[in-house]
């Protein structure tokens, strides 16, 4: 499929985004947390918690299709930060069928909305740093950073998207109404010529292929001093997990070396990149020495 009849093709999906209606919108919303996140009802958020915390500053919202299906739904807790008010948003899920159809940003961005009309300026949650379509999406779409590193933050989970490894995550902070974030939105994450972005900028590390579509990491440089820096990670990390846990093990590692060496530095991860190299996707984290460290 061409750029252009992808383009088209999201045209096609008409959706609305809105307040959960009814209590079939909430019980849906389970359904939608068992088919995204694939995991025992123990880890499922229930309707009363749902409908508990909504009714206590909290933010539910759906997505809906032209007949009035949900296929996606936001749902934040609110919480408090150095004394300023937050929204924590702790899950976001979309519908298989409809992924890729930017139903996911339409909904974070409704909850930006949201949370602006409530003078509440800061939403943050939690990611898996393996993921690299998660951290394209919040760091490189939204224009979320991140400082903070937590290993094995939910203790063992049954999801299969975690199954195998420590639950480790970053906490993405979105400063909804900062210019930097309303520029990224507004603009979109810009392209990436990855022959003029390696001479400009330090790479951490390199990927070693061991075998077709499963590379290692190499030894990785921790007293890097540049202002910002590159560090890669394979795109298809993901499927190297599903292939060889003990290779998606050893990049945790590394991940974890990485990070939580950066960030006691005063760096942040600030944005992501994917980029078309040689004919193959690759895949960087940035990292960037915060002004304030």
């Amino acid at each position: 499929m061409t750029p252009a009849e992808r383009r088209k093709k999201r045209d096609e999906i008409k959706s609305s985004i809105g307040p959960f209606r009814n209590l079939t919108d909430y019980e849906t919303c389970t359904d939608i947390q068992r088919e995204v996140w694939r995991c025992n009802d123990l880890e499922i958020v229930p309707v009363a918690l749902l409908r508990a915390a909504e009714n206590h500053g909290g933010i539910c919202l759906g997505a809906f299709n032209s007949l009035g299906e949900m296929i996606g739904f936001v749902f934040s807790l609110l919480g408090s930060e150095h004394g300023e008010l937050i929204q924590h948003s702790h899950l976001l899920g979309v519908r298989s069928a409809y992924r890729n159809f930017e139903v996911g940003s339409r909904l974070k961005l409704a909850q930006r909305k949201e949370a602006l009309r409530r003078k509440i300026h800061r939403i943050n949650w939690t990611f898996d740093p393996m993921q690299p379509l998660n951290a394209y999406f919040n760091l490189g779409k939204l224009g979320t950073v991140s400082n903070v590193y937590i290993e094995n933050f939910y203790g063992e989970s049954s999801s299969a998207l975690d199954r195998g490894l420590p639950t480790d995550r970053f906490v993405a902070v979105w400063n909804i109404d900062d210019p930097a974030v309303e520029e990224r939105l507004d603009q979109g994450p810009p392209r990436h010529d990855m022959r003029k972005e390696l001479k400009k900028f330090a790479v951490i590390n390199h990927l070693e292929d061991i075998a077709p579509g499963m590379a290692i990491s190499s030894a990785v440089k921790l007293n890097c001093g540049d202002e910002e820096f590159l560090f890669e990670i394979p795109y298809n990390l993901p499927e190297i997990k599903n292939r060889n846990l003990g290779v998606a093990l050893e990049w945790q590692g590394k991940v974890r070396q990485v990070f939580r060496n950066y960030f006691r530095k005063g760096y942040a991860a600030a944005d992501f990149w994917v980029a078309e190299d040689e004919g193959h996707l690759r895949a960087f984290y940035l990292l960037r020495k915060s002004k304030t460290a």
